[in-house]
């Protein structure tokens, strides 16, 4: 398993409007969660959510502090903490994001670090790199074609 998870993508469009995508509420309903907190600051929260499926108010939440807030250029999520609706746990991750300007738009490179090892995070590990390479397609797809996730 990865103790770190680390993916990347070329979007055509800014740094800033990039780093837009992950910190405004309507652009992250767009193309990555069922709803979203954002505190637009260094101490400022970034809290996400998942409903579990269309007829549940269950769901999957994911939760942290920014550590580093640099509009255009980094954001960086301290103390990120994945739930599940059946209860499971796992914490203390950090969460980084760049957004480099590359000839065509923005290098995104998305970075997940402490991640855990042993029999409790496997299955969430496992999941960490697929995740994020749809999840850095739909953003992709949101920033270059409109195109939301089904359901927005």
């Amino acid at each position: 398993m990865e103790a770190s998870v680390r993916r990347d993508v070329l979007v055509k469009a800014d740094p800033a409007r990039v780093f837009a995508a992950f910190t405004d509420i309507n652009d992250l309903l767009a193309w990555f969660a069922d709803g979203a907190v954002v505190g637009r600051h260094v101490g400022g929260n970034w809290g996400l959510g998942w409903y579990a499926d269309e007829e549940s108010d269950e769901g999957y939440h994911v939760f942290g502090t920014f550590d580093v807030y640099e509009p255009g250029s980094e954001l960086v999520v301290r103390d990120v903490r994945f739930s599940t609706p059946e209860g499971e746990t796992w914490e203390g991750m950090r969460l980084s994001v760049r957004f480099e300007h590359a000839e065509g738009g923005t290098r995104v490179t998305v970075a997940q670090e402490g991640v855990g090892q042993g029999p409790a995070w496997d299955g969430y590990a496992a999941g960490l790199g697929p995740g994020w390479e749809r999840s850095l397609s739909d953003l992709r797809a949101w920033l270059e074609e409109g195109r939301k996730l089904p359901g927005r």
